[in-house]
């Protein structure tokens, strides 16, 4: 490497990408990289990888932007980062150590600016099981680190023996989503041409989800910059926001000739985007008034994917679920051959699970072997039950924990019964706790208290609503249709709005 900046393996600053052996992985954490730079990251997984799987690689390399502050002013460059990350199976091994290494070449010609970056990381990891979700925390051990920056003023280098570097992440795994939360702190110091020492510390946040529909990366990041040399005097207080977004959106397209077999498609478009934002804090008299202050963004095209044409639904013409049903069976959620009268056809507890189990990507894999494993939780479903991999599948993601000996599995679900798995599938329990002892909805005293705190969570969310009258009849059971509308609204909950908190 030139004099740039070398990191000895890409290191997983703020979050492994953890890739699960069983289990579908939306990668965020650590795409971006954590030093206050933005990658174009990776696309969520398209329906069709769920027939015909693409390899999980160790290593990606994704376009990378940063914004170098070494000089005194911001320059961006531009390049590469390439990320390796061991695999894991969390099942198997659910405590153990892992490496991950990070490598950034990066540059600006126009400026004669150039950065090269090796880091890598040792990281001890540890699950621990809970009643409705999983935890993992993980803390890296900081290996190597080699980085040089070269400019037309000389060219800086990191002194590695002198670095000091923390970083400590917990996951919360829910059913269908992970949420994590990274602490990163560091003081390392680089070494000019004349030997002078520029002293650089870090403070950093992340946050940031993952899960089938969306997932997005959020960094908050506080750089120090001292230095008091002959050749550069430098005191800044610099505020760095990288961000990391990438999601699905579904649309749909008439078809144009009229002598075609099918009036249109259900099309999902697979969009990505890093954005990267950073403010000066500190009083510089060289610095422009446009250099204080800088907002870039990171885009690539979006991919298209076509999805099944769904068939024999023409009896739905003109009911008010016409297109929740229609999306559901183009995204292969529902699965059932369609019949005239599933507005009027009960859901029941086990086609309810098994739609959320296909909805959020709930791994399900162990449990479709041809010779089943002899293994029983509920006496109502035994391994030669159709549902069986859905249910099982969702007692392992800890979706659910049944009603007893049997799960109840042809019973038809009630409304409280649906609202309460539909919101642990997204592990957003907590925003029901409240000391109101009432529910908004006017039927409150029919609802269940081991209810109340997913439909509050639901309410406040926006994703559980009431009827005209306000009332949100817990016990009464709910249609194939309503299911459909239920899910789908969730969702495009999950496709849009749980981003914007981030």
């Amino acid at each position: 490497m030139n004099k740039v900046v070398k990191w000895s393996r890409r290191w997983l600053i703020l979050g492994l990408v953890l890739l699960f052996a069983n289990s579908p992985v939306y990668a965020a954490e650590g795409e971006m990289g954590f030093f206050g730079g933005i990658s174009e990251g990776s696309y969520l997984p398209k329906l069709i990888e769920k027939y015909v799987a693409a390899d999980a690689e160790e290593t990606n390399t994704y376009v990378y932007k940063e914004v170098v502050f070494m000089t005194g002013q911001p320059v961006e460059v531009t390049g590469t980062i390439e990320v390796t990350i061991e695999h894991i199976d969390l099942d198997e091994d659910p405590s153990g150590i892992i490496e991950e290494v990070y490598v950034i070449e990066a540059t600006n010609e126009a400026e004669g600016v150039t950065l090269e970056r090796e880091v890598e990381l040792e990281t001890r990891y540890r699950l621990s099981e809970g009643t409705f979700k999983r935890q993992l925390n993980k803390d890296s051990t900081l290996v190597a680190w080699e980085e040089t920056i070269a400019t037309p003023a000389g060219t800086y280098t990191l002194d590695e023996d002198t670095a000091i570097f923390s970083k400590t992440t917990i996951e919360d795994i829910t059913p269908g989503i992970t949420y994590y939360n990274t602490s990163i702190s560091y003081t390392v110091y680089y070494l000019d041409d004349n030997d002078n020492r520029i002293e650089y510390v870090v403070d950093s946040d992340v946050y940031g989800y993952k899960q089938p529909w969306s997932k997005i990366e959020t960094q908050y990041m506080n750089v120090a910059i001292n230095s008091q040399t002959d050749g550069l005097d430098l005191h800044m207080d610099i505020t760095v926001n990288p961000r990391l977004e990438a999601k699905k959106t579904i649309y749909y397209n008439n078809t144009t000739p009229y002598p075609i077999s099918f009036g249109g498609t259900y099309n999902q478009r697979m969009e990505r985007q890093g954005t990267l934002s950073y403010q000066i804090n500190s009083y510089h008299p060289e610095l422009k008034a446009s250099e204080q202050a800088g907002r870039f963004i990171l885009s690539t095209a979006n991919q298209i994917e076509k999805l099944p044409i769904p068939e024999g639904l023409d009896f739905m013409e003109g009911h008010w679920a016409e297109e929740d049903v229609k999306k559901m069976y183009s995204m292969e959620i529902f699965t059932s051959t369609p019949q005239e009268g599933i507005q009027f056809q009960a859901m029941t507890r086990g086609e309810f699970v098994k739609a959320l189990c296909l909805a959020m990507d709930i791994d399900i894999s162990k449990y479709e072997e041809v010779n089943r494993a002899s293994q029983q939780i509920f006496g109502d479903v035994p391994p030669s039950h159709r549902l069986y991999p859905y249910i099982m599948g969702a007692f392992d993601a800890k979706l659910i924990n049944g009603t007893g000996e049997n799960f109840d599995i042809s019973k038809p679900i009630t409304r409280e019964e649906a609202f309460v798995i539909y919101i642990r599938v997204i592990g957003l329990e907590r925003l029901g706790v409240t000391n109101a002892p009432r529910t908004p909805f006017v039927d409150d005293d029919q609802i269940s208290p081991w209810a109340k705190k997913e439909i509050m969570a639901g309410y406040h969310l926006g994703i559980i609503q009431g009827d005209a009258s306000g009332r949100v009849m817990p016990k009464q059971w709910i249609a194939k249709t309503e299911a459909a509308a239920i899910i789908n609204r969730l969702i495009d909950y999950l496709r849009e709005d749980i981003g914007r908190d981030y």
